[in-house]
């Protein structure tokens, strides 16, 4: 008998489930089972909705999956959404997170069969549209995104923000690359005094226009459209906030000089990147998802201590640095001022 002592194979388990996990909720969407829990509870009930072609047993075990996942509760031959369901796999919730699924799959599978053949032969070439500096993609993605920032991340930025000593006397507020914006509104909203601008490409601020009409906050949310290494930033903020947006920045330096003299004397910039860290192998949750970017050539992730270090640089005499999640793995704080 070998009596050599090996490592746990727990992790491999968990890896081996991950698939299966991502085919059970890609089936919730597709079957849009959360809409029919709201009308239908009973196993056939849920079955005669669906039209099933064939014997409820698949659908059972479908179901006691979900169950399974803390997306459905189970009492008999009855099924019911929990609140995880109720609120981000029903399709009129306002965080119905099923286009978000698949804009966010399309980015981070897409490369996946095809690893050991791009580590041989070179790294595909990127279809029109889904390179990372591409506005048209940023554009189709900017609804699935605000259903995103509702769910949680935008109250988590905007505890954040709403924590430093600058936010009590802020009046104005620049959400830079903000995409939809309803980080940025929410930073606004719990502060009547603020108000705030919102500065991303043409696009996505012709789409950012409808959120900030369907928050009521018209009055109080202008926009800056361009391409940030291009346009005019504006002057006089109080706090500027940007978040996993600063990847298609030319020239670090320079650009955050300008950041630099559009605030206020008194005023802060706030930003969350992913800060790799171990010569860029940590943390698994960024390095795993930008796995498909990175084998096509689209890696741009910055490292720990990169953006401190441009800014400084730039002529930022305090700059302070931590770790912040917005829900979808761990990011590097990085809060400067100017002195």
């Amino acid at each position: 008998m070998n009596n050599e002592h090996y490592p746990s194979i727990n992790p491999l388990y968990d890896i081996l489930l991950g698939p299966i996990k991502m085919a059970v909720l890609e089936a919730a969407f597709e079957l849009k089972i959360a809409d029919i829990l709201e009308q239908a509870t009973e196993l056939a009930d849920i079955a005669r909705v669906l039209d099933l072609k064939t014997d409820p047993a698949g659908l059972g075990f479908f179901l006691d999956s979900m169950v399974s996942m803390g997306f459905v509760e189970k009492s008999g031959t009855q099924y019911k959404n929990t609140d995880f369901g109720k609120h981000f796999l029903c399709t009129p919730s306002p965080v119905y997170m099923g286009g978000f699924v698949k804009n966010i799959t399309a980015m981070q599978y897409r490369n996946l069969g095809s690893i050991a053949h791009i580590v041989r032969n070179g790294p595909p070439g990127v279809a029109p549209g889904q390179e990372l500096s591409s506005e048209v993609k940023w554009e189709n993605a900017v609804a699935h995104l605000a259903g995103y920032q509702r769910a949680g991340a935008a109250r988590l930025a905007a505890d954040l923000v709403e924590s430093l000593p600058e936010y009590a006397t802020a009046t104005r507020l620049l959400d830079l690359g903000g995409g939809p914006g309803i980080m940025g509104m929410e930073m606004v909203r719990r502060h009547s005094g603020l108000s705030g601008v919102l500065m991303d490409l043409p696009g996505i601020i012709r789409l950012a226009g409808k959120e900030v009409k369907k928050e009521g906050l018209e009055s109080r949310i202008s926009f800056i459209a361009g391409d940030y290494n291009e346009v005019d930033l504006g002057e006089g903020y109080d706090i500027i906030w940007a978040s996993h947006n600063l990847y298609y920045v030319k020239e670090p330096v320079a650009f955050f000089r300008r950041v630099k003299a559009a605030m206020t004397p008194s005023g802060v910039f706030i930003c969350i990147h992913e800060g790799l860290t171990e010569e860029r192998t940590q943390p698994m949750s960024v390095v795993l998802p930008r796995l498909s970017l990175a084998l096509e050539g689209q890696d741009v992730s910055f490292e720990k201590g990169q953006i401190a270090t441009f800014l400084g640089e730039a002529g930022f005499e305090r700059v302070e640095t931590g770790s912040f999640s917005l829900g979808m793995g761990e990011g590097e704080l990085v809060i400067a001022r100017k002195k």
